[in-house]
């Protein structure tokens, strides 16, 4: 497996000469693209893989999702699309099989579609990538976007409020799918809101093996071939010391935000830095700001 590299910039911008080694292979990367135009040299290593979750409780959800038994569903991230079957949500007809497993959802004494559901199900997302992702898998655009991370979604009127006092049953109940290894923040927020929360493991995150990472990078990584680290989750945090050990003294630590510093600090990890936004331009900053001047 080879590391996927931005090119870095100009002699002028804030990060050149400087190699960033960012823990994750995806595709377009907000935050390698961010980097590498502040003139970083970034690496890109993944060092986890997604997993499916188990498939009775993804099936369960997806059906009762399908008879209207949820006033909103929420996504934090694009990867629970590929885990996760949403399509009773796109607009188009349903299909007699999508019929037949809602109907196979029910509680007993059910005779189909709740009287009390709600006529629209709510699509709230986090992240423009997980919207775009939305609206090329479902044809359908977000009913609410926030910016940065799920714990924005509970500064939006229509979540935080939480349901109103006349809502039935299904106007209560939420839908949650997503990682198995999320922060239960968001979860507990809405939960705190007068929201019906029904979490589902969409997947989870599991480390590479040793033998997948690239040739040398192991040898780089411990001889101080960077000079800082972008820590995007707990799950790769956690993966990137079990496969590779953690940074030598010279390499700077910069998480993306503070549940993400916690679980690394928890880990035994020193952190220089935590971004101010969980942004490309909030992590951006965080590295212009940590790194020692000039270049080591």
């Amino acid at each position: 497996m080879s590391p996927a590299t931005a090119a870095p910039g100009t002699a002028s911008a804030p990060l050149f000469g400087r190699r960033v080694l960012l823990p994750r292979a995806k595709p377009g990367d907000a935050i390698a693209a961010a980097l590498a135009s502040a003139g970083a040299e970034v690496a890109c290593v993944g060092v986890t893989r997604a997993v499916p979750g188990p498939l009775a409780p993804r099936e369960l959800a997806a059906a009762q999702l399908a008879a209207g038994h949820y006033a909103w569903v929420v996504l934090t991230s694009a990867r629970t699309l590929d885990f996760f079957d949403l399509g009773s949500l796109s607009g188009r007809e349903k299909t007699p099989s999508h019929a037949k497993a809602a109907d196979a959802a029910l509680s007993p004494g059910d005779t189909g579609r709740p009287s009390d559901a709600p006529m629209h199900t709510g699509l709230a997302v986090v992240g423009a990538g997980t919207a775009q992702a939305l609206r090329e898998q479902l044809g359908r655009e977000p009913d609410l976007i926030a910016a940065g991370s799920g714990a924005a979604l509970l500064e939006l009127p229509q979540l935080s409020r939480g349901p109103g006092p006349a809502a039935g049953a299904s106007g209560r109940r939420l839908l949650l799918p997503g990682s198995a290894l999320s922060s239960p923040v968001l979860r507990e927020g809405l939960a705190t809101a007068g929201w019906q929360v029904d979490t589902v493991a969409a997947y989870t995150m599991e480390p590479v093996r040793a033998a997948e990472l690239p040739e040398g990078f192991t040898a780089e990584w411990a001889g101080g071939g960077f000079d800082a680290v972008v820590l995007v989750a707990g799950s790769s945090t956690r993966a990137l010391l079990e496969v590779a050990g953690p940074p030598p003294p010279a390499t700077r630590v910069v998480a993306i935000g503070a549940p993400t510093a916690t679980a690394a600090r928890a880990a035994g990890l020193r952190v220089d830095a935590v971004a101010a936004a969980p942004t490309p331009a909030g992590v951006r900053d965080a590295i212009v700001t940590t790194l020692p001047d000039p270049p080591h």
